[in-house]
């Protein structure tokens, strides 16, 4: 939550600097930060809107992707939100298409794969070259360290850390 914090006797010292507010602050973090010290762990440019965390420190958007961000292997862009991630290579759920189909993969769905080609189980009888003996399942609900297949789980969905900073007299 955040906001600002105007009762004084209330309020501890800055979580940054660790010393006294007096005036404005902002509140963000489940703390009272002086306006200038809620800043960004790694560029140290103060934050305003929206803001991510991590390890519970602060960081610009920009930041936290360069950081600690997935990048999609077929558009190369950043992923926020869901994320499909096969063999340890992450995507975008509109980006990874059945090879047959062409659709998308829902969340949860069972995914066969061969030779970096994703395809619907029910497209399986229709793709050319590859039969059921040649073909490698993979279960969603299996560990992800038994194998390297497509799990279209929500592993870490960034929009849940995105927190609103609210400043205001």
């Amino acid at each position: 939550s955040s906001g600002i914090n105007a009762e004084w006797p209330l309020r501890p010292g800055c979580h940054g600097c660790k010393k006294e507010i007096v005036g404005r602050s902002v509140v963000a973090m489940d703390f009272d930060w002086h306006i200038e010290c809620f800043a960004c762990n790694y560029c140290k440019y103060p934050l305003s809107g929206e803001y991510m965390v991590k390890d519970g420190k602060p960081y610009c958007e920009a930041d936290y992707l360069n950081l600690f961000g997935q990048k999609c292997k077929i558009c190369e862009k950043f992923i926020i939100g869901r994320v499909l991630q096969a063999g340890g290579v992450s995507y975008h759920n509109s980006c990874l298409r059945c090879h047959v189909c062409a659709k998308s993969f829902d969340e949860g769905q069972e995914i066969f794969t061969q030779d970096g080609i994703f395809w619907h189980t029910e497209c399986e009888p229709y793709l050319e070259g590859f039969g059921e003996s040649g073909s490698e399942y993979f279960d969603e609900e299996a560990e992800a360290s038994d194998h390297h297949g497509l799990q279209a789980a929500d592993l870490d969905d960034v929009d849940d850390r995105l927190d609103e900073l609210k400043i205001e007299d």
